[in-house]
């Protein structure tokens, strides 16, 4: 174990859709505005947000999810990423939300709690009163003693409503950091339950957001805050949980196309970095624009995001459909997750009815639906055909759904892996594996399942030791 500093800020929520990650970026943008460096950190499995930090922070956003990571990799992730930077993490939901009901496990509050950072409470105030106060007196006292240690109030309705809600809010002894009004520059759109995607829509620009920010937010109080250019807490790290680094890293062994435009970018970092650091030199290329795959892979894998939102585009893509389909047909090692489980499927099905061919191998069609199919925490245990070189080794892994499709042969054809949601216990067969693809509407966290992609693209000399 071994000791290193950080320095760093949580923006937290009363809910969600409160603004975190708009305020978040103001922060962010406003901070490199003065020339301070920063590191931005999303609470939990959210794959959208992420996109927004990297915009305003100039740098990867990093997940630190306490459920799927455990705490020894959330602190060696800060260490990281957060060493020689003032850190902004955004939370997730409300601030005590997370994997479970009756816990703080999973929630903003948990990583609050093993980083000792201090949160900033971001309030929602359109349509309040007085009545808020209560609702701010509830979080302190469920946080504890010190734990938030100041207020953004969004969306107020002008300056007198600023000026009646400091004076409600006095009381509580907490230095109020902002008041953002409404503001169209901060209104982003939504889609299902959170933003929609970065790439999809013209953000404004860092200089104006950071001008706003300067403008009504306390931002020396918040670096202050923050212990920016103080000793702050040390956190314990196990650097076992590091890559160990070889000369794989300077000659990679295997060539991994990487599905990477519009349509396709929910990627985890850490994800992208486990496979580099594993050996692996990854290859991105469009489902979109392309029309062929990049030469001499050695395996392919499909991320996460919105095909639907592509489709026709994707259909209308006939070469490329036909390259990646011929491949895999020819046993190129696959991974899929989520929207790289919609591409491989026969067709999808848009909630108007529209049927786009996709690229045929897995059976059966993916329908789009109105309503979330399956969303939360799970565990995922493969059976022995799935992963025959390791059918001696009892594995689950731990995963994460949240899609608004269903796959229509699922009841019939899936054989990847029973998955068994945290929530309630419910299990069922997810998934579909045909020779050497691997299909799935979970989204994993990789360096905790390394020997899945060793089974895949072939064994590394370099992987996450744990």
């Amino acid at each position: 174990m071994q000791e290193t500093n950080s320095s760093g800020i949580i923006l937290a929520g009363m809910q969600s859709s409160s603004g975190k990650t708009a305020l978040t970026c103001m922060v962010l943008a406003t901070l490199q505005q003065r020339g301070i460096p920063v590191q931005s950190f999303k609470v939990g499995p959210d794959f959208i947000d992420p996109g927004y930090h990297s915009v305003y922070a100039r740098c990867p956003s990093i997940n630190l999810d306490s459920w799927l990571m455990g705490k020894q990799r959330v602190l060696q992730a800060v260490a990281r990423f957060g060493t020689g930077s003032l850190s902004v993490l955004e939370g997730v939901m409300g601030l005590f939300d997370g994997a479970s009901p009756i816990s703080e496990e999973g929630s903003t509050m948990e990583l609050a709690r093993w980083l000792n950072w201090p949160i900033i409470l971001v309030v929602p105030c359109r349509k309040t009163g007085r009545s808020v106060v209560a609702a701010v007196r509830g979080f302190i006292e469920e946080a504890g003693a010190g734990k938030i240690a100041g207020i953004l109030l969004n969306q107020v309705n002008g300056d007198g409503h600023t000026h009646y809600l400091r004076q409600a809010l006095a009381p509580l002894s907490l230095p109020l950091l902002g008041a953002i009004p409404y503001t169209d520059l901060l209104e982003w759109p939504e889609r299902h339950l959170g933003l929609q995607a970065s790439a999809e829509q013209a953000l404004p620009h860092p200089t104006e957001l950071a001008k706003l920010g300067e403008s009504i937010l306390d931002v020396d109080a918040l670096v202050q805050l923050a212990k920016w250019g103080r000793t702050n807490k040390a956190i314990q790290v196990d650097h076992a949980l590091q890559p160990a680094k070889t000369a794989a890293q300077q000659s990679p062994r295997r060539r991994i196309g990487i599905a990477r435009d519009e349509a396709f970018h929910f990627y985890y970092q850490a994800n992208l970095d486990f496979l580099q650091n594993a050996g692996w030199e990854l290859v991105p290329f469009s489902p979109l624009h392309d029309s062929q795959l990049p030469s001499n892979l050695h395996g392919l894998i499909f991320g996460g995001g919105f095909p639907e939102v592509f489709a026709q585009q994707l259909a209308d893509n006939v070469s490329l459909r036909s390259a990646i389909a011929q491949s895999i047909q020819n046993g190129m090692p696959c991974y899929a997750e989520c929207g790289g489980l919609m591409l491989l499927t026969e067709s999808l099905i848009t909630q108007e009815g529209t049927a786009y061919p996709m690229c045929g191998v897995i059976p059966g069609h993916v329908q789009m639906t109105a309503r979330l199919q399956n969303f939360g925490y799970c565990w995922c245990r493969p059976p022995a055909y799935a992963l025959p070189h390791l059918s001696n080794m009892a594995l689950t892994w731990r995963g994460h759904e949240f899609h608004y499709s269903y796959w229509s042969a699922e009841s019939e054809r899936a054989n990847l892996w029973q998955v068994t949601k945290k929530s309630r216990q419910t299990t069922r067969w997810e998934g579909y594996t045909k020779g050497r693809l691997h299909a799935s509407y979970v989204h994993l966290y990789f360096p905790s399942a390394s020997e899945l992609f060793v089974e895949l693209f072939g064994e590394s000399a370099t992987l996450y030791q744990d």
